[in-house]
C-alpha cells in the first residue's frame, strides 16, 4: 500500500522505471536482483520534507518508481519529461503514483537544491544509502521498471536514449489498461523524437561549437532558425541570449531575455543571468548585481551565475566579494574552471 506518513492513501499505480547510461539487451534487463515476472520488493523512502512514501503488497495498485543519481547527463530533461508525462496521463483521468528515487550520498543535497521548484506530479525521494538500488540490483543509473497491480514486474528498461520516455509512456498506458498498442506507441513517439527534439538538439550543439570558435554570427543564425521554427522554445531563446552576450550584442540579449517566459526556476535564473551579463558589459553594475542576487537562489549550484557575480564585484572594486564568488564558481565546476573563465566575455 502506498501512503504518506500521515496515512492518507496515495493514488493507484505500480510502475518502476529507471533510466540507465548505455544500452542493455532485453535478456539482461538491466537489473541483477529483479526480472520481468518477479514481484517488486516493498520499500519505504522519504522526500526532502520528511513525507514518507511506502510501497507495500497489501494493496493491489500500480506504482511508479525511478532510480537516478545526481550529476547524470540529461537528468534535468528526464525529470521534466517524466513530470509532463505524469501530468498528461492524470489529465486524461488516469489514477496512479509515480516517484523518482535519487540514490547515493549526494541525494538529499540535490533534492534540497531543487525544493524551491519542486513539482507534485513526479515526486523525488532520497535514497542516500542505495537501499532500493541494492534490492533491485541496479547496474547503473538510471534504470526503469513497470510493475502491475499484482506487484509483478511487467517491463524493465535500462539506458537513457531518445526512445526512453516514449517506451515508458507506452508501457504505462498498457499497465493502466488505457488501450492502444504499446509497440506502435513507441514507434510513433520515437519518430517524433527523432524528427523534432533530436534535430533541434543537433542545431543547438552546432551553434555552441560555432560560438566556441568565436563565429558569433553563424551561431546566432543557427539559433534564430530554430526560433523561427518554434518561437515558444524557451531553451533555444536562452541559448541565443547567451550567444548574443558573448557577441557583445547586449541590447538584443536584454530584450530577448526580458521577453522570454521561463518554464522553471532554472529557466528564470538563466534569463536573469543573461540580463545581468549584458548589463555588466554595458556598465550597469548595480542593476546586474541585483539581477544575479535574484537568480542565485533559483539555481544555487550555477557556476555561471557565481562567476558573473564575481565579475560584477571585481568591476565595482569589491575584491573580497569577487574572490568569494569566484571560489564558489570553482567549487561547482572545479574541473572546468578554465573553460568557465574563458567562455565569458
Amino acid at each position: 500500500m502506498l501512503t504518506r506518513q500521515s496515512g492518507a492513501p496515495w493514488r493507484s499505480l505500480t510502475l518502476v522505471f529507471v533510466a540507465c547510461c548505455g544500452s542493455v539487451s532485453p535478456a539482461q534487463e538491466g537489473l541483477r536482483q529483479l526480472h520481468v515476472g518477479e514481484v517488486m520488493p516493498e520499500f519505504t523512502l522519504a522526500d526532502p520534507n520528511g513525507a514518507v512514501f511506502r510501497y507495500e503488497h497489501g494493496q493491489t495498485r500500480v506504482l511508479g518508481l525511478v532510480i537516478l543519481q545526481a550529476g547524470q547527463t540529461h537528468l534535468d530533461r528526464l525529470l521534466t519529461d517524466m513530470e509532463d508525462l505524469v501530468q498528461k496521463l492524470r489529465s486524461q483521468g488516469a489514477a496512479f503514483d509515480c516517484v523518482g528515487v535519487m540514490s547515493g550520498p549526494g541525494a538529499s543535497d540535490y533534492l534540497r537544491s531543487r525544493d524551491a521548484e519542486a513539482r507534485e506530479a513526479f515526486r523525488l525521494l532520497a535514497d542516500p544509502s542505495f537501499t532500493v538500488w541494492g534490492k533491485l540490483g541496479v547496474v547503473a543509473a538510471p534504470t526503469a521498471v513497470v510493475a502491475g497491480a499484482d506487484h509483478k514486474v511487467q517491463w524493465i528498461k535500462a539506458g537513457y536514449g531518445y526512445d526512453f520516455v516514449a517506451g515508458f509512456h507506452a508501457q504505462l498506458v498498457k499497465a493502466l489498461g488505457l488501450g492502444g498498442n504499446a509497440d506502435a506507441t513507441v514507434r510513433v513517439e520515437t519518430l517524433e523524437n527523432t524528427s523534432s527534439r533530436a534535430r533541434r538538439d543537433r542545431h543547438i550543439q552546432l551553434a555552441r561549437t560555432l560560438a566556441r570558435k568565436g563565429r558569433w554570427e553563424l551561431a546566432i543564425q543557427e539559433l534564430e532558425k530554430l526560433r523561427q521554427a518554434d518561437p515558444n522554445a524557451v531553451d533555444v531563446a536562452l541559448e541565443l541570449g547567451e550567444v548574443l552576450c558573448r557577441a557583445g550584442k547586449n541590447e538584443a540579449a536584454v530584450k530577448l531575455a526580458t521577453e522570454v517566459t521561463p518554464e522553471s526556476g532554472r529557466d528564470k535564473a538563466r534569463s536573469l543571468l543573461i540580463r545581468a551579463w549584458a548589463g555588466r558589459q554595458m556598465g550597469e553594475l548595480d542593476a546586474a548585481e541585483t539581477l544575479l542576487v535574484q537568480a542565485l537562489p533559483l539555481d544555487p549550484e550555477s557556476a555561471r551565475i557565481l562567476y558573473e557575480l564575481g565579475r560584477v564585484y571585481e568591476a565595482k572594486g569589491d575584491t573580497s566579494k569577487a574572490l568569494a564568488s569566484y571560489r564558489g564558481a570553482l567549487a561547482e565546476v572545479f574541473g572546468e574552471a578554465d573553460q568557465v573563465g574563458t567562455s565569458q566575455r
